[in-house]
């Protein structure tokens, strides 16, 4: 059997690694599988658990699908992440717009970006909008006579040398990477969906040793930044303040996503539990909107912030207070996600029409008609 007919998502979690694979050639079959694998992306450790742990949870969805995964779709997070806004004007002298108008305009933006950022590789480019004769457009208009363009751009790109770590990972179980994504966008991405009532949609996202936040305001992405900080340090805080092992402070914090707190019971250092991750959250939750200037914006629109990512759940049952000039969202939520989900978005991601993202590569390698090159450059 072809594995063309398959496609397969593997998203290297920071505490994680997931595979999802879905048989186009049948509905609804898939088969999703897990293991824990700490040091991922740090790469320390290439011939010790990381690599064991991605061998086995190969081995295990080869067997289970009964066949060998040529190729593969990897997503991952990463604080080295570049998150790029960009404006590119152009003199039109009165044609009529259409795709190939765009379409050099996104050309000559893509490779100043690249030109200077060498080192980086675009994942994604997302338009924001189109301003026409002065004129802002949401959608890509077609067959208006223009005499000045302006494309608003956002990029995001990542590392080579992450990337090419990734690849030699693969490399030594004969998979090749077709596409390269990243994970908190394309979640995210899939996530707008279960929030439609609201405009603006901010997501935190809480990993082992990053946490991440995205804004989208009409399901389109406005904002995106990484950081380098996650519930891996929320440990650390509690295995300090507390004076106890690095594993027992770990089962502590696990245990507030409980009814009760089983593990203190002293009150006065249960209290203190609390107290040290919540100061954690609210430091990271201050450098999450340290760099978004116009939180005007949220609070003028119909908004909610959601958390999200295996950090996050220990805040389920747990009070959060944002500070004041933070308490700007109409709704707050704790965002469940899990395997399936995650690997169910790439999914979503890899079928559908989104006229606002470029896509880069085609996502199969043939010779393509003039039509169809335009197709994959405005939409997925």
């Amino acid at each position: 059997m072809s594995s063309d007919k398959l496609f397969s998502i593997l998203d290297f979690g920071s505490s994680k690694l997931r595979l999802g694979i879905f048989k186009n050639y049948l509905n609804n079959s898939k088969f999703i599988s897990e293991v824990d694998s700490l040091d991922n992306l740090e790469f320390k450790n290439q011939n010790g658990n990381q690599k064991q742990n991605l061998q086995k949870l190969i081995i295990r969805s080869e067997k289970e699908i009964n066949q060998h995964m040529n190729n593969i779709n990897l997503m991952f997070d990463s604080p080295k992440i570049l998150f790029l806004d960009f404006s590119i004007k152009k003199k039109m002298d009165k044609i009529k717009s259409n795709n190939s108008v765009f379409k050099n305009i996104l050309q000559e933006a893509k490779q100043i970006i690249q030109e200077k950022n060498q080192n980086f590789k675009i994942l994604h480019i997302i338009i924001s909008k189109y301003i026409l004769d002065g004129i802002e457009f949401e959608d890509m208009p077609e067959d208006i006579i223009i005499e000045e363009a302006i494309l608003e751009l956002k990029f995001i790109l990542a590392p080579n040398i992450i990337l090419n770590k990734l690849k030699e990972l693969l490399n030594e179980n004969h998979i090749t990477i077709n596409n390269f994504y990243n994970s908190t966008y394309v979640k995210t991405l899939n996530y707008t969906s279960y929030f439609e009532n609201f405009d603006i949609k901010t997501f935190i996202d809480v990993g082992y040793k990053k946490t991440s936040l995205a804004l989208y305001k009409n399901n389109k992405l406005l904002f995106l930044d990484f950081l380098p900080i996650g519930g891996d340090h929320i440990t650390k805080d509690i295995s300090k303040v507390l004076n106890k092992e690095y594993n027992d402070s770990e089962i502590l914090k696990k245990s507030l996503i409980q009814k009760e707190v089983t593990f203190i019971n002293d009150e006065k250092n249960q209290d203190l539990l609390i107290k040290i991750i919540h100061a954690r959250i609210e430091e990271i939750i201050d450098l999450c909107f340290k760099n978004i200037t116009d939180l005007e914006n949220i609070k003028n629109k119909k908004s909610i912030l959601i958390f999200t990512g295996e950090g996050s759940k220990i805040l389920s049952r747990n009070s959060i207070y944002l500070k004041e000039k933070y308490n700007i969202f109409d709704d707050l939520n704790f965002f469940e996600e899990n395997c399936e989900t995650i690997c169910n978005s790439a999914y979503n991601y890899e079928g559908s029409t989104n006229f606002s993202e470029v896509m880069i590569i085609p996502k199969k390698q043939r010779k393509n008609g003039l039509f169809e090159k335009f197709f994959y450059m405005f939409s997925r």
